[in-house]
Formats: structure tokens, sequence, C-alpha cells
């Protein structure tokens, strides 16, 4: 089934995504120099580590920029599903590059339990509380598209970490101003870490749930073969297969067993419509059997 009216709605929704991104982009791009500056000039490590996620946060988006451009391409002969998966392997990508900082930032964080430095606190909490307010702004921008694929997702993640990142930074600081605790400065990094770590997480799984084919998380297969089976005129349904080309982008498959004279036209109407309405699956394409093929696979 081949519903142009969901994709006219679909491209509206990726055109009000890419704007979203953009303006998240131009927020980061613009904060980015000043807490890189504030981070090496104060000496604080949890302003850099902060500085060093917003950088990754800058380059993400350039990224999603990027992949939400690439999902709109038309199909090709040699990609008749079109470029859907791009946005799982940028929202994969985007997890693993999170991890990689995490690992930076724990070396680093346990360098300078064993080395106190200095710290200049009246450029690290300014610095601090500008970034916090520059991630806050970019995630508040996505927050509303934040469960439409996995491209914003991780870019809301990558902002929405770094966002806490700056409350830490902001925490270390004043410790460190009131209380002369330079410890708090390492502490603030480690406990960064472990969030930007927690929050990838689902990030990671859900891209790797997806390129492995797995069933979407809202769909139960039981109730889609039971809708189907109780379709008036089908006597059973087997070999039933639902994936994702992108997050919100899934794909079935299935064998309907009819018996003699059944109205193989109307019943396949009626199977295509179930599906959209029941389930939201646009995509669909039934193999329509007047005995079960011998080798079911599911």
């Amino acid at each position: 089934m081949h519903d142009h009216h969901h994709h006219h709605r679909v491209d509206e929704a990726r055109g009000v995504r890419r704007k979203a991104l953009l303006w998240a982009f131009g927020i980061n791009a613009a904060f980015l120099l000043i807490e890189v500056v504030g981070g090496f000039l104060s000496g604080s490590l949890a302003l850099l580590a902060d500085a060093g996620h917003m950088l990754s946060d800058v380059a993400a988006l350039g990224a999603s920029l990027w992949i939400a451009h690439v999902i709109t391409l038309p199909a090709t002969r040699n990609r008749t599903y079109g470029y859907g998966r791009a946005e799982v392997l940028s929202g994969l990508l985007n997890g693993l590059s999170l991890w990689i900082i995490v690992v930076v930032i724990l070396v680093e964080a346990s360098r300078r339990f064993n080395t106190p430095q200095q710290i200049d606190v009246s450029i690290m909490l300014p610095v601090a509380i500008v970034g916090f307010l520059a991630n806050v702004a970019s995630a508040w921008v996505l927050m509303s598209h934040r469960d439409a694929d996995l491209n914003v997702k991780a870019a809301f993640l990558h902002l929405a970490a770094d966002a806490v990142g700056s409350v830490g930074a902001i925490v270390a600081a004043l410790a460190i101003h009131f209380g002369g605790w330079t410890w708090a400065d390492p502490v603030a990094s480690v406990l960064i870490g472990l969030l930007i770590l927690w929050s990838s997480w689902g990030l990671v799984k859900d891209s790797l749930h997806i390129l492995l084919e797995g069933t979407p998380p809202h769909l139960e297969l039981d109730k889609v073969r039971t809708d189907l089976e109780g379709l008036e005129g089908v006597s059973s349904c087997h070999d039933l297969h639902v994936w994702l080309v992108g997050s919100g982008e899934p794909i079935m498959t299935a064998h309907l067993v009819l018996p003699d004279g059944a109205p193989r036209d109307r019943v396949l109407e009626r199977a295509q419509h179930l599906m959209v309405e029941n389930h939201g699956i646009h995509h669909c394409t039934f193999q329509l059997e007047g005995n079960p093929c011998p080798d079911l696979h599911a």
C-alpha cells in the first residue's frame, strides 16, 4: 500500500524538524568558542569536559542536519528503500561518539584527582552559566521533536546531557569558590561522564535494534497477527514480519491463507486498511494463498 497523503505529512514534519535542528546548531556554534576559551583560561576540567561535549553537540547537530537532508532523497534503483537507514546510522555513531568522550573525561579526571590544579572560578562560573543557557535553549527548540526519529533524538540527548553537565560545572565552581574544594572539579567531571553514558545507552540500543531488523517496539506482533486472522475471508496468517527502515517507517510482509472462493481483492483492501488504521503501518505487502506454503518461517 502506498499512501501519498501519508508521505506528504511525513515530508512536512521532516521540514519542521530540519528548521529546529538548524536553530539548535546556530545557538551551540555561537557559544562553543566562549566555553572552550573559558575552560582553558580558568583551568577547569569540568568546564573543558562540558566544552568537549558542546563541541560534540555542534558536530552532532551538523551531522544531523546533513542526515535530515539525506533521508529526504528519493529511492533509487540501488537504494530501493531510500536513505532512511542513514538516520539510524547517525544515531548509532552519535551514541558511540558520546562513549568516547566519556572515556577521555574519566581518564583526565583520574589524573586530576592525583594532581589537583588551580582553577580560576571568576572565569569558570560565568562561562558555565552561559553554556547552560545555550544548552537549555537548544534542547528546548528540539524538545517537541525528540521522539520523531533517532536523528533528532540523538541531537536532543547530546544537548540535554550537556545542559546537566553545565549544572555540574556551576556546582563545582561554587564549591571551589566557597569551600576551596578543588576536588569538586574532577568529581563533577566524573558525574557528567556517567550521566552522558546513561543518557546515550538507549540511543545505541534503539539504533542496534533497528539495524538488526527487530520488530518496532510499539507494535505487538501477536496483536497484528490476530487482527489479520480476524478478517473475514482469512483462514490464517504466517510468515509475518515487521521491521523498520528508519525509526518511524515500519514495513510489513505477511502470507494470508484464504479459503476457496474468498474475495481476494476485498480481503487485500481490508487488510491494508486495517494495518494503517490499527497499527500505523503504511508499507504492507501481502501474499494471498489458497494453501499455506510448505516452508513456514513465522
